[in-house]
């Protein structure tokens, strides 16, 4: 009968384990318990420092996505200098295989155009024809400029380049902001951590030293002070979300009124990165102070 006792020894081998992991969960929650007003100060400095993280880096990620959509739908206004026929350059620039799209606006339409936005007096029309192009691949936009300004019949060529690079110094800027941000508050978390399950392990020192006596395993002393770590920092990612919910209604506003669509994996990657940050930093900061405070 080997086949059968092995399953039963198997069998009360995942009992064993089972039990043991519902009684560390319930060290876990007496630790808590002895916590008392320090759970609440871990818990929402953790949800601000992963809140502001959140944001910034769903602002980040907005702002890139931002500067790819408006980069695309900005055009080349190209100005054809008087006397020379727009159709001509229309049949050049249709060489190029970048091209998505060409338009030709006449003096007389902007003028017309112009003329119903502002009060102009009676003058001559000053405006020249104009060739409205607009590139496949924006990275190719400053190569077919200097192409297009070496062209005789071409007076001037305006492209959005300044507005594009401020937006992408913005996305820049936030970005740097959110790691500095991080690495300074996740300091301050890290130690607030350290500290309580210090006080924890302080306050249960003869129970500890009684569960050594008695031949208790390292994991089972230990695991609920990790456990409580990880419980922080689970804690303080929930709660971080409700402000990423907010912001991301705001994005979404502001991206309807440039007519951009948002990418929808964009705040699933953020809220599952400040969910692992949270427990992250919530069990680090337990491992280091049961490493440093707990002996066994």
């Amino acid at each position: 009968m080997p086949g059968l006792m092995d399953r039963e020894f198997l069998g009360a081998t995942i009992n064993t384990d089972i039990r043991i992991f519902f009684r560390v969960i319930g060290e876990t929650i007496k630790g808590i318990k002895r916590s008392h007003w320090m759970n609440l100060v871990i818990i929402s400095t953790m949800a601000a420092i992963l809140s502001i993280f959140g944001c910034l880096f769903r602002s980040g990620l907005f702002v890139s996505h931002f500067v790819d959509e408006v980069g695309n739908a900005i055009q080349v206004s190209v100005y054809v200098k008087p006397g020379h026929d727009a159709n001509n350059l229309v049949k050049k620039f249709s060489e190029y295989k970048n091209i998505e799209k060409i338009k030709i606006i006449t003096r007389e339409e902007a003028w017309k155009d112009l003329k119903t936005q502002m009060d102009i007096p009676e003058i001559n029309n000053p405006l020249p024809d104009t060739i409205r192009v607009k590139l496949k691949d924006k990275a190719e936009v400053k190569d077919f400029i200097k192409t297009v300004k070496n062209l005789n019949s071409v007076e001037d060529v305006q492209y959005a380049e300044q507005f594009a690079d401020k937006v992408m110094g913005v996305g820049h800027f936030i970005n740097i902001a959110a790691i500095v941000i991080v690495i300074a508050l996740g300091g301050l978390t890290f130690s607030i951590i350290n500290n309580t399950i210090h006080l924890v392990i302080e306050s249960r020192k003869k129970e500890i030293e009684i569960m050594r006596m008695m031949g208790v395993s390292d994991w089972y002393i230990k695991a609920p002070y990790i456990f409580q770590g990880i419980f922080y920092g689970f804690c303080g990612a929930f709660f971080a979300v409700i402000p990423l919910i907010a912001l991301n209604s705001y994005i979404k506003k502001f991206a309807e009124l440039f007519y951009i669509g948002i990418d929808a994996n964009s705040s699933q990657i953020v809220v599952l990165s400040v969910l692992f940050m949270g427990i992250a930093v919530g069990a680090l900061g337990s491992i280091f102070s049961v490493k440093k405070y707990l002996k066994v």
